[in-house]
Formats: C-alpha cells, sequence, structure tokens
C-alpha cells in the first residue's frame, strides 16, 4: 500500500515537471518566432476578407489528419496491446507534444508507450519506429522527386551532378521498398550481432509485421501526406502566392523532405527557410510565404501540442 502511494507521488512529479518544461518550450517556441507580429495578424484577417473558406478547410482537415495516424498507431500496436481509437488518439496528441520539445521528435517514441498499460509495452518502441519510418520514406519519396525537380531549376547546366542525382533518387527509394519487402530475413540477420543484443529486444515487434501489414502503414501515411500537402497548398493561395498548383505541389514536397532530413528542435526555421529558398524562386512574396508555413506550423504541431500538455498526466510512468 505504501509502495503504491510513494509509485503515484513519484509519477505526479515527474508528469508535472514533463508538464511545465513542456509548456515553458512551447512558450519559447511562439515567443522566439519573429513572424508572429502584427504584420501576420494583419495578412490573416486581410486573406479571411476574400478567402476565408480556404483559411477554415484547412484548419477542418487538422483532425482527419490527426485521426489517420492514430488509425495506424492502433492498428500497428494492436501486435503488443488492443487498445480504442480514443486511446490512440491520445497517444498521438501526447506524442506530438513531447515531440516537438525534444530533438527531432524523440519524444513522441516515449509518450506514445507511455500511454500503454501492458507489461511488455517497452516491445512497442518498434512499432513507433515503423510508423514513423513509413511516414518518413513517403516524405522521402515525394521530396526526391521535388529535389531533383529543384537541382534541375537552379543548377540547368550541371549535368553531370544532375544525373547523379537523379540516380541516388531512385536507388534510394528502390532500397526502402526492398527493406520492407524483406524486413524479416533482414531482421534475422542482424539478430546475430552481438552490439544490437541490448537494442533488438525493443524492436523485435517489427519481424512479426507482413508486407501486407507494412503497406496498409504506407498507405495511411501516403493519405496523411496528401493531407498535410494540400493544407499547405490552401494556406499559400490563403496568402496570395499565385503559382500552379502542380509547383506548389512541389515545393510542398521540398519543403517535408528538408525538415524531414534536417534534425531540428522546436521545429523552428527549417520549414520556413526551406519554404523561402524553393518558393523564393518564383514569388517575391517572401514574408506571405512564411506567413503560410507558419500557419501549417500553428495548426499541425503547435495546437495539437497545446492540447496534449493536460495529456501528460493521464501517461503511466510505472506499470500496473
Amino acid at each position: 500500500m505504501l509502495e503504491t502511494i510513494r509509485s503515484k507521488k513519484i509519477s505526479f512529479w515527474i508528469k508535472g515537471s514533463i508538464f511545465l518544461i513542456a509548456a515553458s518550450l512551447l512558450y519559447y517556441a511562439l515567443d522566439r518566432n519573429d513572424n508572429l507580429d502584427t504584420r501576420y495578424l494583419e495578412e490573416m484577417k486581410g486573406g479571411w476578407k476574400h478567402a476565408a473558406s480556404l483559411l477554415v478547410l484547412a484548419f477542418l482537415l487538422i483532425p482527419l489528419n490527426l485521426s489517420l495516424e492514430a488509425l495506424k498507431w492502433k492498428y500497428l500496436i494492436r501486435k503488443i496491446e488492443q487498445i480504442t481509437f480514443l486511446q490512440a488518439f491520445e497517444g498521438i496528441i501526447t506524442g506530438i507534444t513531447m515531440g516537438f520539445v525534444t530533438p527531432h521528435g524523440l519524444g513522441d517514441y516515449l509518450a506514445r508507450i507511455l500511454t500503454l498499460t501492458n507489461s511488455g509495452r517497452a516491445k512497442g518502441l518498434g512499432a513507433v519506429f515503423l510508423s514513423r519510418i513509413s511516414q518518413f520514406y513517403i516524405t522521402l519519396y515525394f521530396g526526391t522527386i521535388a529535389l531533383v525537380f529543384y537541382v534541375h531549376s537552379v543548377i540547368q547546366d550541371a549535368a553531370i551532378n544532375y544525373n547523379l542525382l537523379v540516380w541516388f533518387a531512385v536507388l534510394n527509394n528502390v532500397l526502402f521498398v526492398f527493406i520492407f519487402i524483406y524486413h524479416q530475413a533482414i531482421f534475422r540477420y542482424i539478430e546475430g550481432w552481438s552490439f544490437l543484443k541490448k537494442v533488438l529486444p525493443y524492436i523485435e515487434i517489427i519481424k512479426h509485421y507482413s508486407f501486407r501489414e507494412i503497406n496498409y502503414s504506407l498507405l495511411l501515411s501516403f493519405f496523411r501526406y496528401l493531407i498535410f500537402s494540400f493544407q499547405f497548398v490552401l494556406l499559400l493561395v490563403y496568402f496570395q502566392i499565385e503559382l500552379s498548383w502542380w509547383l506548389m505541389l512541389m515545393g510542398v514536397s521540398f519543403i517535408f523532405f528538408v525538415k524531414s532530413v534536417i534534425p531540428t528542435f522546436l521545429d523552428l526555421g527549417v520549414r520556413e527557410t526551406a519554404a523561402v529558398i524553393f518558393f523564393g524562386m518564383y514569388s517575391d512574396l517572401h514574408q506571405n510565404i512564411l506567413f503560410a508555413s507558419l500557419t501549417l506550423w500553428l495548426f499541425n504541431l503547435v495546437g495539437p501540442a497545446m492540447a496534449g500538455l493536460m495529456l501528460i498526466f493521464k501517461m503511466r510512468v510505472f506499470r500496473k
């Protein structure tokens, strides 16, 4: 009895500390963002007068985006623990909060696992990894296409470098497909590597997924990617960036690719810089490009991260 009370107190103080740190870092990220100024509010107000429906639609896509990720998480973690859609959704929101305030979103792994109750929940790290790598592959696939397009547009006279980049993009994407198809054989092979013995038990679950199950995870990731992209295009149009839809989609793929391969903390700067680098070639409205990127950041990261603050107290620090 005393041990249980003691565990609850320790758990409360740990979660309270995480809450305070996360809330402080969220405030810091918002306060440090120089683009959140009166000019941004004026542009938001101006856009509302002529394209309110675009902003509303982009906003309404947020729960659909999160729901797809919750479905993917519920599907993948079922080999460890059966959870409801609501539990999966809460795990995703908490993961966004913890991922937002840790380098390259690493806190997402911990948060999702701590929302589970199963005594073997640590083994679910492999499921989190598979969920994230599925999303990364979709981003990588379309991102490399956009990168090839960008290099061809900027360095048109560097034919050799361009051809090498094309081959790199093709081989990179083929390699991922090869890994997905033969992941079970690859896992059996690396099981003999002694330096991985302490890590493998936590990701061993990956070898128990069939190629069909991985394809389902990839499909949900693809639909999420479409929603992200559509949101970004809607916001670019809202802030009066007048480009073809095809070019905007290519730019969005480039931005997501850069954001995924460059480690970040508090998600500051990288997306906005990539947006200006690409769209700056076709539009002089650099500030409006930044505002579109900033709004996407507020919609899909800051908003859910703030909503997930209170869910931190629902995490299970100690196993039952």
